[in-house]
This record gives structure tokens, C-alpha cells and sequence, in this order.
């Protein structure tokens, strides 16, 4: 490891040099603007002797840095550490975690630390600095920030800052101190936190929420975690999440295209049991990978959304449910539902123009998918409906020749290519009805409609443009099928035998779930 110089802005002390730790050398300085300069690796550096800048690239000369607290707990060591690497990535290292275990450590006090790069030979006035070190958190480059409501009524604020002017963090706690207990939970999120930050910090992205959203409710009720992060390109991309009891959305925006999703349980209504809900997201995750693979959309982006879907789902497993959910009329109510919280989620690629000869074919791809349900009247005189919706846009320029890379431009020599224009749409309703407590109506409709348009070109000569397209519509009364099931399940309770109505409704799902694929709607 490359040693770094730091100095920080402190009055000056005497520290034996048995105190501190090893590897750690510390000095009091002793001129009118007191600092400490403490130099990481055996002996500090000699003037002559390259460092790290505030990038992690060595430098012609010495670069200093100015820490806005002195100490040498876990934190600053490892901030004195990160400082030097290169990659937000490796800054971020570990970062998170540490601010948020020392938040919960020194009961919620407030941290703010930072290292700020300076020249050499550039004056520390301690008022210059304040503002300097203002300014790394307000224009960082790379920003972190996470903010927690507590069920006691305070809120916990976290912030991760990096910049070629170096490296930032703050946390505090406002409105109210923290319980025992809540602390302990903040602690015990430290390692989620910064499996979330890793995730969000490398190229290309991903998302390891985890246990972040396993929010406990009876210590935390919120949080809003935003990450603002500059890829190696130069490219910004951002992160939002934000969850409270009922309802959370969350929205990416990277170079090669934008999630959004957003839920709401209805206050647990909607949601039914766990073998009910995988069965809805298992069918959900099938659409979506059919969805890029009919589009020709980017793979790893598609990855990305149905990383988001699945873990955003996976909230509900811990969802408070109402007090009277699983009584007999609320859960056959639920019995034709997908058991999961109405969403829309949405995935699109920026719109880009490959063919200079023709300008007007714009490559494209945009997936949009959608849940919605309307309850109307009290328990025993109870009407729900539940609609399901996807639709399909898309155009991309392929190759006649699969061996040889698409490069289209003025020459017609190059024109030679397929243009795909994709059109889909899909949709699933049920109504189940009860008068009086008396199941009187179960129904479902699957319609399913596809359109692809492909042109064909040699040379820059049209040489064929075909349409296909097909289309299917299925509706279907149940309630037939539901009284049988349900007389059986009354049945099997009566003699004191397990209820088999889970796995009899799991093999008929597919009759009502979402199928944006026409031939997989029976007829």
C-alpha cells in the first residue's frame, strides 16, 4: 500500500506513541493552525516519494489530505484507506457499512468525516476548509444517501460523498433519540446496506437489496435510499428506493436504459398466501423473459428488472395482513387474484438512430406491465375485479449474415439488414362476486394479441416486407369449479384432513395469470 499524509484540523495534543496503533504514525504539529498528520504504512513519506491523489493516481508531487475530525476509529481507518483507491466502487468498500455500525455504536450521535485533498503547499485556514468541505458533499460526483424512520418517531440520515476532491460522510439522527432495540436493528442492517452499495457501485449494476427491505415494523416504518454514481464512462446513473408499510417504488436510470416500479398492498388486502404469490411472480418472470427475448431487448438490463420485481415482491413476506385477512370470505375472495400488490413496472432502452441512409428506423425497446384491483361493497356482499396488462414495443436492425457485425452507414454496400418492429399487447381480468356470503360469481378473460413487421434489405434495396401476426381471446365462468373445490376443502376440514384446495388451485392458475403468448391461451 502507498502511504498517505493527512492532516487533520485539530488542537494540538500529545499522544505516546504506544497509543497508537500499528502502522499508524502520529505527530503534533505545532504552528498556528494546529493540525495532526497521520501517515498510513510504516514511516510517513519522504517529499521525494510519489503518492496517491485523491483518484488513486500517482502524482508528480505530494498530496495532503485534510480530515474534518480527528481519530482513528474504524471508520477513519477505513476512509484512510479508501481514499486512495480509484474506482467509486473501491471507495465505497466497506464505507457504509462502517458509518452505519458506528452510528449504532456511539448511541446515535452524529458523524460527519471527511478527507479533502489539498496541494502540498496550500494554506489550511480553518474557515477556507469548513467551505471546501461544504462543497465536496454538495458537488460530489458519486453520492449516497439512505434515510431510515424509526417506529419511535426519529429518523436516521446516512451519506456517502466521493469526488476528485476526495471522500465524504455524514450521519445523524433527528426528531428523537434511538431505542435499544432500534439501534441494535440499525446495526444489524450494516452488511444489507452495504451489499446494496456494492451492487449499485459496479459495472454494469445490480441489485442486492436483501435484507434492507426485511424492515422490521416494529422498529422501522420507511426508508428512502438514493444513489447518484458517474460509471467510468463518464455516464450518470442514479437509484431511488423508497418503501414505508404499504407501498415502495423504486426507479433506475443507467446508460443502457431506465426501471421503474412502483406497489401498494391496499393496506395487505390483496395479498394472498406464499405458494399463491411465487406462482404469480414465477408467471410474471417467464412474461418478462419472453418480453426481451421477442425484442431483441438488452439482457442485462432485463436482469436488472426482474432482480427489482422479485425482491420488491419479496417485501410481502413480512407485510403486516388485517386482522380478519384469513377469515373464510376474505380468503375466497382472493382465490381467482395473483395473491401479490397491484404494481406497473415499466423497462425502456434510450432510442437510438443506426442507419444514416434511413434515419426514420429508430431501434427501440419499451416493456410495460401492470396490475390493478377494485374492491367494492363490505365482506358479505363483496365484488372484486383484478386486471393484469403488458405491452410490447420494439425495433432493432439484424445482420443477414450472423457471422458478420451490423455497421450501417452511407455506403449501400453496407445495407444489408432485417428490420424487426415488434407490437404486443396482453391482458387477464377476474371478477369473483358474493351475495350474502354466497360465492355467485367467478370468471376470467386471457386475450393475447402479437405483430412483428419485417423489412428486408440488400444493397439498400427493399426486398421484402412481411407482417404476421396472431391473436387469441379466452373467457371462462369458474364458478362451477370453485364451489366443487371449495365443497371438497369444507369436506376434507370436516373429516380432519389436510386442505389440498393450495395445490388444486396451483394447477389451474394458468387459466387467469397474465399469457402475452397467443398459442398458450387454450382455446
Amino acid at each position: 500500500m502507498n502511504p498517505i499524509t493527512a492532516i487533520i484540523r485539530t488542537t494540538p495534543t500529545y499522544m505516546p506513541a504506544a497509543t497508537a496503533p500499528p502502522g499508524i504514525a502520529v505527530t503534533a504539529a505545532t504552528s498556528a493552525a494546529a493540525s495532526s498528520e497521520v501517515s498510513i504504512g510504516q514511516s510517513p513519506p519522504s517529499a521525494d516519494i510519489g503518492i496517491y491523489n485523491a483518484k488513486g493516481a500517482l502524482g508528480n508531487g505530494q498530496v495532503r489530505y485534510v480530515w474534518e475530525q480527528d481519530g482513528i476509529d474504524k471508520l477513519s481507518l477505513n476512509m484512510y484507506s479508501a481514499i486512495q483507491a480509484s474506482s467509486t466502487a473501491s471507495r465505497f468498500q466497506g464505507l457504509g457499512a462502517a458509518l452505519l455500525e458506528q452510528l449504532a455504536t456511539n448511541g446515535g450521535q452524529r458523524i460527519a468525516q471527511s478527507g479533502l485533498a489539498v496541494d502540498s503547499g496550500s494554506a489550511t485556514e480553518p474557515t477556507l476548509l469548513g467551505l471546501q468541505q461544504a462543497r465536496l458533499r454538495e458537488f460530489a460526483t458519486d453520492r449516497v444517501t439512505f434515510t431510515l424512520n424509526t417506529a419511535s418517531g426519529a429518523t436516521v440520515s446516512l451519506g456517502l460523498f466521493n469526488s476528485d476532491r476526495g471522500l465524504a460522510v455524514d450521519a445523524e439522527v433527528l426528531g428523537g433519540e434511538l431505542t435499544a432495540s432500534e439501534l441494535k436493528g440499525l446495526a444489524s442492517m450494516a452488511e444489507s446496506f452495504q451489499s446494496a452499495v456494492n451492487g449499485l457501485a459496479q459495472e454494469p449494476p445490480s441489485l442486492k437489496l436483501g435484507a434492507l427491505l426485511k424492515l422490521d415494523p416494529t422498529l422501522f416504518t420507511g426508508l428512502h435510499f438514493e444513489a447518484q454514481l458517474q460509471t467510468t464512462s463518464g455516464a450518470r446513473q442514479t437509484f431511488a428506493l423508497q418503501m414505508d408499510e404499504h407501498t415502495r417504488s423504486l426507479e433506475l436510470q443507467a446508460p443502457s436504459g431506465n426501471v421503474k416500479m412502483n406497489f401498494d398492498t391496499q393496506g395487505g388486502v390483496l395479498l394472498g398466501s406464499e405458494a399463491q404469490r411465487q406462482a404469480a411472480v414465477s408467471n410474471y418472470l417467464s412474461q418478462f423473459d419472453a418480453a426481451q427475448q421477442r425484442g431483441n431487448g438488452d439482457e442485462q438490463l432485463m436482469t436488472l428488472f426482474k432482480d427489482a420485481f422479485r425482491q420488491l415482491n419479496s417485501v410481502d413476506d413480512a407485510t403486516l395482513r388485517p386482522a380478519d385477512h384469513d377469515s373464510w370470505s376474505n380468503r375466497t375472495s382472493r382465490l381467482l387474484l395473483s395473491g401479490m400488490a397491484d404494481f406497473n413496472a415499466s423497462l425502456t432502452t434510450p432510442e437510438q438512430r443506426t442507419n444514416p441512409m434511413r434515419p426514420d428506423e429508430v431501434d427501440s425497446f419499451a416493456y410495460n406491465v401492470s396490475q390493478t384491483t377494485a374492491r367494492k361493497g363490505t365482506a358479505a356482499n363483496l365484488s372484486l375485479q383484478q386486471d393484469q396488462q403488458s405491452t410490447l414495443k420494439a425495433a432493432w436492425h439484424e445482420s443477414l449474415n450472423p457471422w458478420v457485425e451490423l455497421r450501417l452507414n452511407l455506403d449501400s454496400e453496407s445495407q444489408d439488414y432485417r428490420y424487426h418492429e415488434v407490437r404486443d399487447e396482453a391482458s387477464s381480468s377476474t371478477r369473483i362476486g358474493f351475495v350474502n356470503n354466497v360465492l355467485v360469481e367467478a370468471t376470467a378473460t386471457q386475450q393475447a394479441s402479437q405483430q412483428e413487421r419485417v423489412r428486408t434489405y440488400q444493397k439498400a434495396e427493399l426486398q421484402s416486407d412481411v407482417t404476421t401476426s396472431a391473436s387469441a381471446e379466452q373467457s371462462r365462468d369458474l364458478l362451477d369449479t370453485l364451489e366443487k373445490l371449495l365443497a371438497q376443502d369444507r369436506q376434507a376440514r370436516r373429516l380432519g384432513l389436510a386442505s389440498s384446495l393450495e395445490q388444486q388451485l396451483q394447477a389451474l392458475r394458468s387459466l387467469w395469470l397474465l399469457q402475452a403468448n397467443p398459442a398458450l391461451i387454450d382455446a
